[in-house]
């Protein structure tokens, strides 16, 4: 009787700890699947779900279990390795507090790898929901962007997306995009192909809208590199198909920027001929010879402000000093919208304004080509910011020239610090007071260095900087992480983005690097099987 009670009592148990077993992995995928979701529309959720997640792993316990998955982790280490970086280069900082605090925002960085890589790998259905919750709420987003860009007046393009900044949100959709052509050709359905076609349009067409032209280039860089990567794994038929895809963008992008540049620089007629010197008026021209040219016209060309600032007080209620949603003032928006017209800058040029023009000069619409989305506009805003640069050195208001300052700096920042960099906490200051220094047009912002490469050289030098890498690149070589088409191209656009962006600056940033890391490098998940 004592040998059958104890079986008995030995069986109960084992019956409780599967049942709570079953209970701690079904509130785990749970957790997933809400921090898929949160991490593109909520940083409450995503910073309280993690915690729960992290909460969970812990009430679980099984230790000796998830000590052995660690020590055999390599991609763990490595995270772990990343955050032991912060940590002890905290030893050389002078502002603890900033330092203290970039640290706590990188917390999700350990917490997410941790919990994931120790825990069972998620089986074909609970990836399957994961990825479903994920791809689902990018589209959600994006339908809900398009209402606020239909429904509120003159939006700016950074704030369609609510919730989450345009850039980080676009490396969400180039992920999407992947996984819809990974499921396509999983599951070689033809419902599920055309959904993957249609939605993937959609996701492009959206891109342009935010003017995320950066994930373009991300893309196109990515099926370049996966192209060469995997052309082994690939058809004749397959290889010719990518090859003659990719040479198509190639060409076409290429036709397109000559013919806009040569659009933009091709002279007008009002350029070509002699200058006169009055208004049909009879008033003075102010011809002035900076040189800076827009859609085939010489901005600083035929003006003449007197006649201009009494016929706008004629069409318009906004007086001719005021400010416009852009922060300049009529006068210069005014200026350059009759030239990117090819009308003289006067009472004969205003009065073939039609009320549409009068609207778009009211909203800060400096050029008729803005008033369009797509490739033209993108082309003519980079050659203005280009030629404001070659003729005035301005960098203010234009992001790529904005960027290229801050790299600028950064790099000087670096080289002052080649060995262990400035510290965790010290990243801003060093590179504001070094703008000051300088001094930079973007002395007066708190801009830093746009550049994740560049953050961790300035703040750990090479001596950190190739701790980090030497941990992730070892990791991923002896754990074969690159056999997996999907993580590989989740890797390429996080180390693109962090060309042009401090990704894991922010919880967006850091959310989209973990969970990526962890959840796409294959761990026998059929989401991650190539």
């Amino acid at each position: 009787m004592r040998n059958k009670f104890s079986d008995e009592k030995i069986f109960r148990r084992k019956d409780f700890q599967t049942k709570r077993a079953r209970i701690h992995r079904s509130i785990f995928v749970v957790l997933l699947c809400l921090i898929a979701g949160a991490m593109t529309t909520s940083v409450f959720a995503t910073n309280l779900l993690w915690v729960l997640l992290l909460a969970n792993w812990v009430v679980e316990w099984n230790w000796t279990e998830k000590f052995g998955d660690f020590r055999h982790n390599h991609l763990l280490q490595a995270f772990l390795a990343l955050i032991a970086v912060h940590l002890v280069w905290l030893l050389g900082t002078a502002n603890l507090s900033y330092g203290l605090f970039d640290i706590q925002k990188k917390l999700p960085l350990i917490a997410l790898p941790l919990v994931i890589l120790t825990t069972k790998p998620l089986n074909a259905k609970e990836a399957l929901n994961v990825g479903i919750c994920y791809c689902g709420t990018v589209f959600v987003v994006t339908i809900i962007g398009l209402v606020r860009h239909l429904t509120i007046p003159d939006l700016p393009y950074r704030e369609i997306v609510p919730y989450i900044s345009h850039i980080r949100f676009g490396l969400n959709i180039c992920l999407s995009i992947v996984l819809l052509f990974y499921a396509a050709f999983h599951y070689r359905k033809g419902w599920i192909c055309g959904v993957s076609l249609a939605l993937t349009l959609w996701y492009l067409c959206f891109l342009f809208l935010l003017h995320a032209y950066t994930a373009f280039i991300i893309l196109f860089v990515m099926s370049v590199t996966l192209a060469i990567v995997y052309r082994r794994r690939m058809t004749r038929r397959s290889r010719l198909l990518i090859t003659s895809v990719l040479s198509a963008i190639i060409l076409a992008v290429g036709l397109l920027a000559t013919i806009y540049t040569h659009d933009y620089y091709h002279l007008q007629e009002l350029s070509t001929q002699p200058l006169a010197a009055l208004t049909p008026n009879g008033r003075p021209y102010v011809h002035h010879d900076d040189g800076i040219i827009e859609n085939g016209n010489y901005i600083h060309h035929y003006i003449c402000e007197e006649e201009m600032r009494q016929e706008w007080t004629k069409v318009s209620a906004f007086p001719f000093d005021s400010l416009t949603a852009t922060g300049y003032t009529i006068y210069p928006t005014l200026l350059r919208y009759l030239n990117g017209l090819g009308l003289t800058k006067d009472s004969l040029g205003m009065t073939q304004l039609t009320p549409e023009d009068i609207t778009a000069i009211e909203k800060g619409i400096a050029n008729p080509v803005y008033l369009q989305h797509g490739p033209r506009k993108m082309a003519y805003a980079f050659l203005y910011e280009y030629e404001s640069h070659r003729c005035y050195h301005s960098v203010s208001n234009f992001s790529m020239l904005q960027r290229i300052e801050l790299w600028k700096n950064g790099l000087q920042v670096f080289l002052h610090h080649p060995i262990f960099g400035v510290g965790t906490g010290d990243v801003p200051d060093v590179c504001h007071e070094n703008l000051v220094m300088e001094q930079s047009p973007l002395a007066d912002t708190n801009l830093h260095t746009h550049n994740q490469y560049l953050n961790f050289l300035i703040a750990f030098g090479l001596l950190g900087f190739i701790i980090i890498a030497f941990c992730f690149v070892r990791a991923i070589h002896k754990e074969r992480h690159c056999s997996s088409v999907v993580f590989t191209a989740f890797l390429c656009i996080l180390l693109i983005s962090f060309i042009s962006e401090d990704t894991l600056e922010t919880l967006a940033g850091i959310t989209f690097a973990a969970l990526g890391f962890v959840l796409l490098a294959p761990r026998k998940s059929e989401l991650v099987k190539s």
